[in-house]
Parts: structure tokens; C-alpha cells; sequence
């Protein structure tokens, strides 16, 4: 499964559509690979747990609410750390059988990015 952002990064996070949705479902994913220090899989990890603290101070069901929808669809339920190294394994794969290309064959970015945490004010 590949993803395209409308900021201009894209790649691979999952192998097939069940991986895909697990990693949707259970993890921060999107600012994982933002704040992943350019695919670093301990900045990655570091990065998820500094996302669920500050998603559970902003709503204390959400992790009932992913095992809900999770157990709905038939899916597994993974530990974050797992999810983590998952996404990495696939989105180091993204060059060069991955790679998102525009209409006009601009070249998205590749979906890490290069910080390891938010550039104004760090983690909360």
C-alpha cells in the first residue's frame, strides 16, 4: 500500500491492505515518518511514544477506541513497537519500486522525514 500526501511525500507503509490498516488504526503513522530522523527506527520508536502520550492527554478512550475498531474489521491488535518497525521495513522499500510521481512527473519525497521531534517547543 502506497500513500501520497498533499505535501509532497509519499511511499510505501504496508505490504497489503490488512498491514496497512492495522498500521492506520494502531499507530500515529503519518508523524511517525515526519518526525523519524531520516528512517532512524530508535527516533521512529521514540517519536511513536511522545505521539500516544500526547493522543492519550487529548482523549483518554483511544486506545478502546482502536481495539473496537480493530476487533470490527478482523484485525490484530499490535503492540506500537511493532507497528513502528513494520512501517519502517516497508517505507525503506519505497525506493526505487515505490516511488509516488505526479500527472507531470514530479517525484514526491521519500516518506521519512528529517526531524526527530516538532521543531518549535520539542514534545510536550
Amino acid at each position: 500500500m502506497v500513500f501520497a500526501s498533499s505535501e509532497g511525500a509519499g511511499g510505501l507503509i504496508a505490504d497489503d491492505l490488512e498491514d496497512a490498516l492495522e498500521i492506520i488504526i494502531g499507530l500515529e503513522w503519518r508523524d511517525c515518518l515526519r518526525f523519524s530522523g531520516g528512517g532512524d527506527l530508535d527516533v521512529m520508536q521514540a517519536s511513536a511514544q511522545h505521539l500516544e502520550r500526547n493522543l492519550a492527554r487529548a482523549n483518554p478512550e483511544f486506545r478502546q477506541e482502536r481495539w473496537r475498531v480493530a476487533v470490527a474489521l478482523s484485525l490484530r491488535v499490535l503492540p506500537v513497537r511493532d507497528l513502528v518497525i513494520s512501517l519502517r521495513a516497508a517505507a525503506s522499500r519505497t525506493a526505487p519500486r515505490y516511488v509516488v510521481t505526479s500527472n507531470d512527473g514530479d517525484v514526491y519525497d521519500l516518506p521519512f522525514g528529517e526531524y526527530s521531534e516538532p521543531r518549535h517547543g520539542g514534545w510536550c
